[in-house]
């Protein structure tokens, strides 16, 4: 699949307070996350039992991951959009081995969960895969958009009307308790 885009990879470190004034907003992306699909149908997603606030407040710092993928010559969107699911669970793996290397850090993933074909969460059962579903930095009010630009001097770029942009990007982070 790689031989139909290219990857940039890139990390930015930034103080989850410097983070907290720039980039999150909770009840703006509550609004956003009330109007998508996947609200209060994934476990990865709002609503929550706590305060996503909260959530940002136990760390010190973040460490931003970027994987920005861009179409080679005669790829197609269903190609990137493939190349796109690959690298977020590649990332995925990344960020639950640097959890699991540092003690007390949390992993945030790169858009909602997709681990489960459907998730159990519509059933009322609990999440099937706990020790690995993990939030996005924007189901707890962070500006994936606003952190493109600020972190990565990147702005974001949408599919519109089925057209391919020249980049798609994926963001996900690990928060850290130093």
């Amino acid at each position: 699949m790689s031989e139909l885009y290219n990857v940039q990879r890139a990390e930015a470190n930034v103080a989850v307070a410097e983070y907290l004034e720039k980039c999150v907003d909770v009840e703006k992306f509550l609004g956003f996350c009330r109007e998508c699909e996947n609200f209060d149908k994934r476990w990865s997603c709002p609503s929550f039992d706590f305060e996503p606030l909260a959530v940002w407040q136990r760390f010190k710092n973040l460490r931003l991951r970027a994987a920005v993928l861009t179409p080679l010559p005669g790829a197609v969107l269903a190609d990137l959009m493939a190349g796109l699911w690959q690298e977020k669970e590649k990332m995925l793996a990344e960020l639950w081995a640097a959890e699991e290397a540092q003690p007390g850090a949390m992993a945030l993933s790169a858009g909602s969960c997709q681990l489960c074909a459907q998730c159990s969460r519509p059933q009322g059962q609990p999440c099937r895969q706990p020790d690995k579903m993990r939030h996005s930095i924007e189901s707890l009010g962070g500006d994936v958009g606003k952190t493109a630009e600020l972190y990565f001097q990147r702005p974001l770029q949408w599919i519109k009307a089925g057209e391919m942009p020249e980049y798609l990007t994926l963001i996900g982070g690990l928060l850290l308790p130093e």
